[in-house]
């Protein structure tokens, strides 16, 4: 896609206070509202507010919505994005401004986030007069994760203007690729089948428990993890390999095995009601807090993220 298309229109800005990340932002939600366009911003709360004090009556007709919470699983993002789309604007024509990582999220978090970035160019490509602005904090984030924002971005924004960004690379993005850490020593290990998944679902609810999760997030992981392990044995030969740990925060739950996923947008495409493929990664980053995968010759491996706090 040529990065003066007006399909859609990906903008990043680099801000390094208030002042900077106003100038941007203003400007950009402004044209947005001028043009008479949907306006929705996914912020953290503090930005939400310090938008709302400069906006004044516009920020009435804009709809605020909590970064951290919607996309606290930045696999939720898109999703998150596309039914703002559908519901407002069905034929096109939104506009979004969000700050998809701030400097609390976990390096594991922030992966996932630079994978999403890449992949909103793929899933809003062909949709008419769009436009998300994406907001990074120069001095909080480190250098690579601010290298790796000007890679995804087909334009950037300073101040009331946009210009093409030479730093973006039009690459296909690969979602999928790259490595994980291995397990820790000691990690719970169990193999599945089709005849054995009620033990996986078992063990994982009693992981889940001993951790000290409520009863409907230990249900939580017990369905995700269980949605991975049957398309295991239906689209990945068979059989599989659930791995089960603790991390300081979190419960962490990875299934692995000989299948590979080619749909770069898996698990971020809400499923229709008649479908019969596509449910398990749907499932699971719905109801996760973060999910990695890694797909490739090698197999496949999802590691289900359940925060302990």
């Amino acid at each position: 896609m040529d990065v003066l298309d007006p399909t859609f229109s990906h903008q990043l800005a680099f801000y390094e206070d208030a002042d900077t990340f106003l100038a941007s932002a203003v400007p950009f939600l402004h044209e947005g509202l001028e043009l008479g366009e949907p306006v929705r911003a996914a912020l953290t709360p503090a930005k939400i507010e310090l938008l709302r004090g400069e906006l004044g009556a516009d920020a009435e007709v804009i709809e605020f919505v909590d970064v951290e919470d919607v996309g606290g699983n930045p696999a939720r993002l898109i999703p998150a994005w596309r039914d703002f789309l559908d519901t407002r604007a069905p034929g096109g024509g939104i506009r979004g401004i969000g700050e998809p990582i701030w400097p609390a999220r976990s390096p594991a978090a922030v992966d996932e986030c630079e994978r999403h970035e890449s992949l909103l160019n793929l899933a809003f490509h062909d949709v008419p007069a769009t436009a998300i602005l994406c907001c990074y904090d120069s001095r909080a984030l480190d250098d690579d994760v601010l290298d790796a924002a000007l890679l995804s971005h087909p334009q950037e924004r300073n101040g009331e203007t946009a210009a093409a960004n030479p730093e973006w690379d039009d690459h296909r993005p690969e979602p999928f690729a790259g490595g994980l850490a291995p397990p820790p020593l000691g990690a719970f290990e169990l193999g599945f089948d089709r005849d054995t998944l009620h033990t996986l679902r078992a063990a994982i609810g009693l992981e889940a428990a001993e951790a000290g999760l409520s009863e409907q997030r230990a249900g939580d992981v017990v369905l995700a993890a269980a949605e991975l392990a049957a398309n295991s044995v239906v689209h990945g030969g068979g059989q599989g390999t659930a791995t089960i740990w603790r991390e300081p925060q979190a419960l962490v739950v990875e299934v692995r095995d000989q299948g590979r996923i080619l749909q770069p947008l898996a698990g971020r495409v809400r499923p229709t009601p008649t479908q019969e493929n596509g449910r398990g990664l749907w499932v699971a980053n719905q109801v996760c807090d973060l999910v990695q995968i890694r797909s490739g010759r090698a197999g496949t491996r999802a590691r289900l993220w359940m925060n302990l706090a």
